[in-house]
């Protein structure tokens, strides 16, 4: 049971980010574990940049040290180094092979954090966009119900009258959604250039609610 809970307290996060975004119904998002991670990630690459500058200069601090031991027991003519001096030579480029491909690697993580931060901004935003959009939706289904109510009550032409508008709105409200599920469904990086569609959408809405009488 202990291990039960602990798992379940480690899925959490991620079973309630899933939870959200299903409730939005968006195709792609980044969440702040997302960018967390990725930070993290970033962190033990410097991490391990200093630890690999700091393993090659041990490496080539050594290899000199053995070098200059055996110079003062076996000096060498300078036009002929010896296999020592080879070994510190050898060193040098090695530490300098992996101190720029830990680099590289650090540099990848810090681009990849980069847009992670963009990535989790751009998913706010557009979060955000999604659900005022469908507060609005879902008022105009109150608008839509309350019509419903009155045309109920109503005879005659009055009647005719206002489920014609209850249809209009109806219409209306359903390319309002179409126009937001195909922004739900876009990329994200490319979900902004669905707006102006919802916001034709909603333009044409707000339009058939004011002439409700």
């Amino acid at each position: 049971m202990t291990i039960i809970m602990k798992t379940w307290r480690i899925l959490l996060p991620t079973v309630a980010a899933i939870a959200v975004l299903a409730m939005l119904g968006c195709s792609e998002s980044t969440s702040r574990k997302d960018v967390a991670g990725a930070r993290d990630k970033l962190q033990k690459e410097q991490q391990q940049t200093a630890d690999t500058v700091h393993q090659g200069q041990q490496d080539v601090a050594d290899a000199q040290r053995k070098a200059e031991e055996h110079t003062v027991a076996k000096p060498v003519t300078p036009d002929q180094p010896s296999a020592e001096q080879k070994k510190v030579a050898d060193a040098q480029t090695n530490a300098a092979e992996k101190i720029a491909k830990q680099k590289e690697q650090e540099r990848a993580a810090a681009g990849n954090l980069a847009d992670k931060e963009q990535s989790f901004q751009a998913t706010q935003a557009r979060d955000e966009y999604v659900r005022k959009v469908e507060t609005k939706l879902s008022d105009t289904d109150k608008q839509i119900d309350a019509l419903k109510q009155r045309a109920s009550n109503a005879q005659g032409a009055d009647k005719d009258a206002i489920n014609r508008q209850v249809d209009m709105m109806k219409t209306q409200r359903d390319m309002a959604q179409k126009a937001l599920n195909d922004l739900k469904s876009a990329d994200l990086a490319t979900w902004k250039n669905h707006q102006e569609h919802v916001r034709i959408a909603l333009q044409d809405l707000d339009n058939s609610t004011k002439n409700i009488r």
